[in-house]
């Protein structure tokens, strides 16, 4: 038992270690923004790494389970996620409307009878804040004389979203095939977007009741525990043996497998992306 806390402590100080690693991650000069992405996702993950392994370490002190020590690693990377707000899916919808508005927007300039590159170019300057770094990103390499279609191709990579796709796609069959009434497909695909939102707006407000039911659930569940932890120690003993802590992994397991079901229930699947080709291909 000792060398199972001698463990976890080593891993909450390796954890610390990988943290600091982490946050002093350098920039790569070539892509500066995803280098910074990665840096931020680095650090985010080294600080989750330090709660579960600290969580796992505390309960496997107050409790001298092992089992009940692995559980509480568990819930301490999953639950976050699960208990706090839905900023993914918030962020996705902010996406898909900022695309369809700088869809409406190449449209109108376009109809002005200004080319791809110089529309591009006015309407990045102008557009959504939740698009626009990669839009500067795209302004950038036109203006570094970079061929329009590899560079919409990079611009596409950057984003990674079957919205932008669309877009994008239109714009590469007008530079590599002269296509003509460019504007009108644009409009569409701005069109298909906003009924794209509002359709997954409808959708989330649906299974934003399955969510707040899973919270509920957790809630009582690990309020529950706690008390019974703190005021009725007694009740838990039978736990502490090896038939308990048997018992008590398979509970942990079904509990566990029934919360990611009702999480799985409650997400909307993106739509699958049509240029799927990453900026490193892309570039090379």
């Amino acid at each position: 038992m000792r060398a199972l806390f001698a463990l976890f402590g080593a891993g909450v100080g390796i954890a610390v270690l990988l943290l600091a690693g982490g946050l002093r991650a350098p920039v790569r000069p070539d892509r500066p923004a995803r280098a910074e992405r990665r840096r931020a996702r680095a650090g985010v993950s080294a600080l989750r790494i330090a709660g579960v392994l600290a969580a796992a370490a505390l309960v496997g002190a107050v409790t001298r389970w092992p089992v009940a020590a692995a559980l509480a690693a568990v819930a301490a990377w999953a639950l976050p996620a699960v208990l706090g707000p839905d900023r993914a899916q918030r962020r996705t919808l902010e996406r898909v409307e900022a695309i369809a508005a700088w869809a409406e927007d190449l449209s109108g300039t376009l109809r002005a009878a200004a080319g791809i590159e110089q529309t591009i170019l006015q309407t990045a300057a102008v557009a959504p804040a939740e698009i626009r770094p990669e839009l500067n990103r795209l302004a950038e390499a036109l203006r570094a004389a970079i061929r329009l279609p590899d560079a919409l191709r990079a611009f596409a990579a950057d984003l990674a979203d079957p919205t932008a796709d669309m877009v994008v796609n239109v714009l590469l069959q007008a530079a590599q095939h002269q296509a003509r009434d460019i504007a009108t497909g644009l409009s569409g695909v701005g069109r298909a977007a906003r009924r794209q939102a509002s359709s997954r707006l409808r959708v989330a407000t649906g299974r934003s009741r399955t969510r707040t039911s899973t919270r509920i659930v957790i809630c009582v569940v690990l309020a529950s525990v706690v008390l019974l932890a703190m005021f009725a120690r007694n009740f838990l003993a039978p736990y502490g043996s090896p038939l308990g802590q048997l018992i008590l992994a398979v509970l942990g397991t079904m509990f566990g497998g029934a919360l990611m079901w009702m999480v799985r229930t409650g997400r909307i699947p993106d739509l699958p992306r049509i240029l799927t080709r990453t900026a490193d291909e892309v570039t090379s």
